[in-house]
């Protein structure tokens, strides 16, 4: 066993570890963190290091979060494969995918190390280093999306699950009064040149001419409301923007919502 070792202090890069046919488990979540988030291995010290601001500090650590749960869950499944080597070097043995069902996965990650006879005791001292398998990793990795820029809108939600909550419900009740059929594809048809609209409903893709007649908002206020993530991103449809009139109808919830607060 040796001393504990500095949480995030792997991504400094002043250690390089190698393990034939395998990558550290840090090398992989750096790949990994700046492909979906686009933040650069150095700079996770730093976003951990950051006071909690219930802004954009609390937002890139959640961001980090969210990617380590993703990435534990294509260890639980067995599609990645997890590997353990003692500290120090010596024989490489395999990790079980059940040493991955664990509450927290975020130390293994800060520190690229577990105990491996106490795998599921956070506070027992490190005793191995953890790889992956690499082709594997590759695999998955070349088929990963990256989250793209986050809207204010985006960000609002990761640092207040609650308004998360409060806007899908609200999108939810709005879609329950269109018919059964409704889809995505079943808009479009609606929105047809000449097509019908669902009796009782109205059109189910709104053009801006329509969305800012429902909201009282001139259209290049919508357009910058969309730019600064303050009002929902259309649907591009060839040559055309359309928005979804169910999350039109929950915006408009929202606003209400925040007028009854005050």
């Amino acid at each position: 066993m040796t001393d504990r070792i500095p949480p995030w202090s792997p991504y400094e890069g002043r250690t390089s570890l190698v393990s034939d046919g395998r990558t550290a488990l840090t090398a992989a979540f750096a790949d990994v963190v700046r492909v979906r988030a686009g933040f650069a291995s150095h700079e996770l010290p730093e976003i951990f290091s950051a006071p909690a601001d219930d802004g954009e500090n609390d937002a890139a650590r959640d961001l980090v979060r969210h990617d380590a749960e993703h990435m534990t869950r294509m260890f639980v499944n067995g599609r990645i494969a997890t590997f353990a080597r003692p500290l120090g070097g010596g024989d490489v043995v395999a990790i079980s995918p059940t040493a991955w069902e664990i509450d927290d996965p975020l130390n293994r990650f800060a520190t690229d190390a577990l105990n491996l006879d106490h795998w599921s005791e956070i506070e027992s001292p490190p005793s191995h280093r953890i790889f992956i398998d690499r082709p594997q990793f590759d695999e998955w990795l070349a088929g990963l999306k990256p989250l793209g820029f986050l809207t204010s809108r985006q960000v609002e939600e990761i640092v207040d699950p609650q308004l998360r909550a409060q806007r899908a419900v609200a999108e939810r009740r709005w879609k329950s009064e269109l018919p059964q059929s409704a889809s995505l594809e079943s808009d479009k048809s609606y929105n047809k040149q000449g097509a019908g609209d669902p009796p009782g409903v109205g059109p189910l893709l709104l053009t801006v001419s329509e969305v800012s007649e429902l909201i009282g908002r001139s259209t290049s206020t919508i357009y910058a409301d969309v730019k600064k993530g303050a009002f929902p991103e259309g649907i591009k449809l060839g040559s055309s923007t359309r928005w979804k009139k169910t999350e039109v109808l929950a915006w408009i919830e929202e606003q209400a919502g925040k007028r009854g607060d005050r």
